[in-house]
């Protein structure tokens, strides 16, 4: 009994290291086929995940890169999909010596008909530029939503008022009949702040819809509501900062991937500095590199894997 006891000791503290690992995001969260650019860099975050060895064992891509960044709960897979992959989940597996601990099923798209072939806006459009939130509530169910940090104040100047994309879809035929062509939204992703966060540009998770403006299939309809009425949908794409509640500002990807760190390091806001040519360098980079503001860490581009995974982000 003695000697089984140490055992079954053993056995747990197995039991509770394989339920540790575990993958807690990856991001981008799916991807597509058939692109032009066959490379894709996924970001990875779990405890402890860069102890893990992860393998592709699947003839439609292949793992030609794995970075581990000083911070140990989380991995970079550099993947190049092969020109005639097709769709469906591709297996990726984490090992700990020669025992696969860990598998996720990524999930490979097919692309759209016709989808490399779309246009942007140009000078011919007529755009409609609306702040969801200030625009129309066509969903006052969502108006509060459960553990969200801010609720709808209509008699607060910088509180949120309700409007989402539900409102948004109920414009269109108005927007059609005064001829705009292009329709511009602030960002619609998470912002999910204490306050001042209606605007859009705090984002807290880029690849989610805020609750509070819809979902990410509700913003795809809102896309194809559009394009029936011929309005393209352009995306406001925030490259230069995050909102400081965003999930990795609790735990950074690499201690560089923000500038300043967590600590707030106020912009100049002198943008005369990047023409003027006797700018020193110090007063360039403490224009560039200096927070937005206290709530708006300023993401840091030149971090490699901090650029590609804006790229990935904005593509998907």
């Amino acid at each position: 009994m003695r000697r089984l006891l140490p055992l079954i000791a053993l056995a747990l503290l197995a039991a509770a290291a394989g339920a540790a690992e575990r993958i807690e995001r990856i991001e981008p969260a799916s991807w597509w086929v058939g692109m032009k650019n066959s490379r894709l860099q996924l970001l990875i975050r779990g405890k402890g995940i860069s102890a893990l060895e992860p393998a592709v064992a699947d003839a439609r891509a292949k793992l030609v890169r794995v970075t581990r960044t000083a911070n140990p709960n989380y991995l970079f897979l550099d993947l190049v999909l092969s020109a005639d992959a097709a769709p469906g989940a591709l297996a990726i597996s984490f090992h700990r010596g020669e025992r696969a601990v860990l598998r996720h099923d990524y999930p490979l798209l097919a692309r759209e008909p016709g989808s490399a072939e779309r246009t942007g806006f140009s000078a011919a459009d007529a755009i409609y530029l609306a702040m969801p939130d200030r625009f129309a509530n066509g969903d006052p169910t969502n108006d509060r939503v459960p553990g969200y940090r801010q609720g709808p104040d209509r008699a607060d100047r910088d509180g949120r008022h309700g409007g989402d994309l539900a409102g948004v879809i109920t414009q269109l035929d108005y927007l059609a009949d005064l001829g705009f062509t292009q329709l511009w939204l602030n960002p619609v992703q998470q912002n999910d702040q204490p306050h001042a966060s209606y605007h859009g540009y705090a984002i807290t998770d880029f690849y989610r819809i805020d609750d509070r403006l819809g979902d990410n299939a509700l913003y795809r309809r809102l896309g194809a509501e559009a394009k029936a009425r011929g309005i393209g949908l352009i995306m406001d794409v925030v490259l230069n900062h995050c909102g400081n509640e965003h999930w990795w500002m609790k735990d950074l990807p690499d201690p560089d991937w923000i500038h300043g760190g967590t600590a707030f390091t106020t912009t100049t806001h002198r943008r005369e500095t990047l023409h003027d040519p006797h700018a020193s360098q110090a007063d360039r980079a403490a224009f560039t590199d200096g927070w937005f503001v206290s709530t708006m860490p300023d993401l840091n581009q030149r971090h490699p894997l901090n650029a590609t995974y804006q790229n990935k982000n904005t593509i998907w």
